[in-house]
């Protein structure tokens, strides 16, 4: 991948264009390899300074507490995740599943399995409040692996930065 330039007086755009480019070259890589390595991006106002992997079945509260310990000690502009991970899609507007993740009255992983998905998974977040995710459906069919649809969302609330 070459890296996409770094602007300091437009940080925001900056993140962003890094953002898009790491979901693409995830992308490439998941398809090439069938898997994708857990890895943390660190970036300050003057632009990227660090990747750092994430050894496998580290816990999701230990990376997220870690993420926010860096942020505070290292006066991080954004951090971008990538990996894979087991995610649940909304089902309806009512879904009482749904309700219950966010409450935090249970984890992905009390799901039952055909109730979980599979996926590919970027976050990023900034300093200046901009967030953004991607999860691309990962898709097995026997002996084949691939990515299906994928899924964007913007401006959540992810709290690396929030609970500063």
């Amino acid at each position: 991948m070459n890296q996409p330039l770094w602007n300091p007086s437009d940080k925001s755009a900056s993140i962003r264009k890094w953002a898009e480019d790491l979901h693409k070259e995830a992308r490439r890589v998941f398809l090439l390899d069938k898997t994708h390595a857990h890895l943390l991006f660190l970036f300050k106002d003057e632009g990227p300074v660090g990747i750092n992997p994430i050894p496998p079945k580290t816990d999701q509260a230990q990376i997220y507490e870690a993420i926010r310990r860096a942020v505070k000690d290292n006066n991080l502009y954004a951090v971008i995740q990538v990996g894979e991970v087991w995610t649940y899609f909304l089902k309806g507007e009512r879904d009482h599943t749904a309700f219950q993740l966010l409450d935090g009255e249970m984890k992905v992983s009390d799901l039952r399995d055909e109730d979980k998905t599979e996926a590919l998974y970027l976050k990023m977040e900034s300093r200046d409040g901009a967030s953004l995710i991607y999860l691309d459906r990962i898709v097995r069919d026997n002996a084949q692996v691939g990515l299906g649809d994928v899924k964007m969302i913007e401006g959540e609330d992810l709290k690396w930065f929030g609970q500063i």
